[in-house]
Formats: structure tokens, C-alpha cells, sequence
């Protein structure tokens, strides 16, 4: 009996050695070629050439006292920073940012827009010390944080939230100013938010991009409220353009695609703590037994290929921003429905690239949908310039060309000219086709700058008070 349980005891123990031997041979292989395409594309992978140089500490952002103390023992000051309301960034139809402001400062509020911003203004008031250090380290020209790269993605970021949080409170102030009628005040908070977007992108990580974008579109909704009150002067106008035509927030989410892609190779990818089911609905903790066996029992093979997966994607979605000419949407879209389409077996196999899938389509969206926002932004302050000058709105905006724009902005997602629609109210529209790729007649619907909507052109409608 013994000797006849032997020969399939034989066979069975053969059979795993030579799985795990094929595997991790494959495994291998596959990134071995992985890695070989990407150099042949002059694509790097090493951390190591995306850190940035040493800045000299009085040009550097970073080493202002006000931004210092995030990277010391203890509280910082903008730690400890915190707006006077909570739930009034919540949109109300009908209701601007400083009046939900107020009503939440003083439930009993019932002025009008005016004394609204000078409610706000005066709750932000305890605030203004800091947020002035604040303003006045981002003047430094560059920007090094101390950070440990050598954690990759798992690196700490203190300097991410309180960003966002510094934002929220510009952003508002500057909005109370215009509506308070101090438009001089609200143009020195545009710029702070300007600049404060800039150096929350470095190192130039995707967490960073995001909360690029989401500053960038606080000062877009400063500038455009401002372009509805006629409230910016030309030299302003001026000068929120020159800004904004130095943005390219797909080239810039394609570079952050690429560090991010370096920093997960960093990562030691064996010490993986859980385990993805279909869809990534449930995710078991690594404290229970079944996924640690699981996890021990998985062949080093199967590392190696999430590496070369996980390679493959970020390559594809760094193509896929385009070179100018365009978002490829056909295949962002491809990627975002294999995201949503998880198998079991791609969940054991390659976890980490199918932990990442799901997101990572949708921060190139977000790229599009916010340089759309710019572009549209950057011709409403033309248009607003040459009105400024010949007392009428453009009939097009190749009129913008020369005086006021060296060239027409142009849509990211199909590389053309953006469309512009004028009336005689002194309103007009500017967008581009947005995500459905189709003119939908300048329907530009409210867009939040992390929920894109598919079904809507994407721009921008100012309508002068």
C-alpha cells in the first residue's frame, strides 16, 4: 500500500516543484523584457533620476520657518490650522461660497453677498498671520522637501495636507474679498494659490499631481468669479493668462506617472499585506491566517510578473496622455474597464497592478478635465482684456490673436482649437468636447474636478454682472 502511494506522492511533489520553477522562470523572464522595452524607450525606473538636486535654503520653499516645522518634532502651525466652518463647501444652488460661509458662522445671517465676504474676512482673520508667512515663502523660487525616498510610495508627505487645507481657506478669503469688493486683496490670493499648487507637486508623485489639480481648480473658481464681476484689471488679467499658459497638466500627470512608477519599484513587493478578491470589493486582512498562507504559498515568480504588469500599465497610460495632439479617451477607457473587471486569479497573481488599475485612468481624466478648465480660463481673461479695450466681446477668438494670445488654447482631448459661444448679455461660453468626444453645444455643466462628467462638454460660462 505504501509503495503504491509513493509513485503519486512522487508525482505531485514533481508536478509543484516544476510550477514554481516555471513560474519564477517566466516570471522573470517577463520582466527581464519589461524592463528591457522601457529602456529601449528611453524610459527610466530608478528613483535614484527623479530625485530632485539640493536647493540652497533661502530659495527654497521647504526650509521657510512656516513649512520647516511639518518636517520637525511636535505640532506645526499649519498642523494646527483649521478653517472657521466645516460643512459650507457644500454646494447650494443659488448660494456663493462666502454667503454658505456665513450662514454657517451665524445661522441668523440674512445680508447680501457684500456682507457675506466680510463675515468671512473676519473669520478668517486669526488665520492671516500664518497664511501671510505662508505667501510669503511660496515667492521663494524653488522647492526641495525633505523627504526619505527611499520608502517609495510608502514615503511620508506631511506637507500634502495642510496644502490642501491652506487651499480651502485661500480660497475662500480670496472669494469674501471679491465679493467684499477688494479685488487687489483677492488677486494676491489667486497667485498664493497659484504657487502653492506648484509646490505641492513636488516630487512630482501621482498623490502630488491630484493635489495639484485640486488647487488649481480653487484658483481657476477665484479667477472666473472674479472675470463675472469685471472685477480684474488688465494688467491682472495679464498675468493669471501668463500663468496659466505654463501649465500642461497631461505632460505633468504623465511625468508623475512616471515617478510613481519608479517609487513602486522601490517598494520590496514581497511584503504585501492583503490579498484582492474580484473587483476589489474585499480586501482580507493580513492579520488573518488563510491570506498569510495564501501569501507564503504564492511563487516568487508571481512578484516579478506584477512588477513587469504593473511596468506595462503605467507605460500605457503615460502614452495615453498624449503628446499634444490629444488624450488617447480609447484607450483610457480600455483601462478603466479592465480595472473594473478584476478576476480572481489576476487579484492573486499580480495584486499590486490591480490594486492601482482601478484609480489610475481616472487621474488622467482629472489631468484632462483641469487643463480643459485652464485653457478655457486662460481665453475668458483674453476675451475679458480685449473687452477691456474695444468695449465689446470678440466675435471669435481668433481675434484674441496676437495682442492677447499668441495662439488660440486648444482642446487636450482632440488637440483642436476650443469653441467659443458669445451672447449679447454680455455672456459667453468656452469649452471643449470633453470626454464623449462630441460637441454637445456649449452644455457645460457644473464639474467637480475629481467626479468628471462623460456626458457634458467640459469649459467654462461667464456670465458678466
Amino acid at each position: 500500500m505504501k509503495k503504491f502511494l509513493l509513485l503519486p506522492a512522487a508525482f505531485l511533489v514533481t508536478a509543484v516543484a516544476l510550477f514554481y520553477a516555471w513560474s519564477d522562470w517566466s516570471g522573470a523572464r517577463e520582466l527581464r523584457a519589461v524592463r528591457a522595452e522601457l529602456e529601449q524607450k528611453k524610459e527610466s525606473i530608478r528613483m535614484e533620476d527623479f530625485i530632485p538636486p539640493p536647493v540652497p535654503d533661502d530659495q527654497n520653499v521647504a526650509a521657510a520657518p512656516v513649512f520647516w516645522e511639518l518636517f520637525s518634532e511636535g505640532d506645526s502651525r499649519l498642523s494646527k490650522l483649521s478653517p472657521p466652518w466645516k460643512g459650507a463647501s457644500r454646494q447650494v444652488a443659488g448660494e456663493s461660497l462666502p454667503v454658505r460661509i456665513a450662514k454657517e458662522i451665524d445661522p441668523a445671517f440674512v445680508g447680501d453677498e457684500a456682507s457675506a465676504g466680510r463675515a468671512v474676512l473676519d473669520s478668517l482673520a486669526p488665520s492671516a498671520p500664518v497664511l501671510a508667512e505662508v505667501r510669503d515663502a511660496l515667492r521663494r523660487p524653488k522647492v526641495c522637501w525633505p523627504l526619505d525616498y527611499s520608502n517609495g510610495v510608502a514615503m511620508s508627505l506631511p506637507q500634502i495636507g495642510p496644502a490642501m487645507k491652506i487651499s480651502k481657506m485661500l480660497q475662500a478669503r480670496a472669494l469674501a474679498e471679491l465679493a467684499a469688493g477688494v479685488p487687489e486683496k483677492a488677486f494676491e490670493d489667486a497667485n498664493t494659490l497659484l504657487a502653492l499648487a506648484e509646490v505641492s507637486a513636488s516630487p512630482r508623485l501621482l498623490i502630488g499631481e491630484l493635489v495639484r489639480i485640486s488647487i488649481l481648480s480653487a484658483a481657476i473658481d477665484v479667477i472666473n468669479d472674479g472675470l463675472c464681476r469685471s472685477a480684474w484689471s488688465d494688467s491682472e488679467l495679464a498675468a493669471f493668462s501668463e500663468c496659466l499658459a505654463q501649465k500642461n497638466l497631461p505632460q505633468q500627470m504623465a511625468d508623475a506617472l512616471r515617478v510613481d512608477r519608479a517609487a513602486a519599484q522601490q517598494v520590496d513587493w514581497s511584503h504585501w499585506k492583503s490579498f484582492v478578491f474580484p473587483n476589489n470589493e474585499n480586501q482580507i486582512p493580513w492579520t488573518d491566517l488563510g491570506p498569510k498562507i495564501v501569501w507564503w504559498l504564492r511563487p516568487a515568480g508571481w512578484t516579478s510578473r506584477d512588477r513587469a504588469h504593473h511596468l506595462l500599465l503605467m507605460q500605457r497610460m503615460i502614452e495615453a496622455t498624449g503628446d499634444g495632439s490629444g488624450i488617447s479617451v480609447a484607450e483610457l477607457q480600455n483601462l478603466e474597464s479592465s480595472g473594473k473587471n478584476i478576476s480572481l486569479w489576476s487579484g492573486l497573481t499580480t495584486p499590486y497592478t490591480y490594486v492601482v488599475l482601478p484609480a489610475i485612468p481616472g487621474a488622467v481624466k482629472n489631468a484632462a478635465l483641469a487643463q480643459t478648465l485652464l485653457e478655457s480660463t486662460r481665453a475668458a481673461c483674453a476675451i475679458e482684456r480685449y473687452r477691456l479695450a474695444n468695449g465689446r466681446l470678440p466675435s471669435n477668438l481668433a481675434d484674441l490673436v496676437p495682442v492677447f494670445l499668441a495662439g488660440v488654447p486648444k482642446d487636450p482631448i482632440t488637440g483642436a482649437p476650443l469653441l467659443y459661444k458669445p451672447s449679447p448679455e454680455r455672456s459667453f461660453v468656452i469649452y471643449g468636447v470633453g470626454w464623449n468626444q462630441v460637441d454637445d453645444g456649449g452644455s457645460v455643466k457644473s464639474q467637480h474636478i475629481h467626479r468628471p462628467q462623460d456626458q457634458a462638454d467640459w469649459g467654462i460660462s461667464v456670465s458678466m454682472r
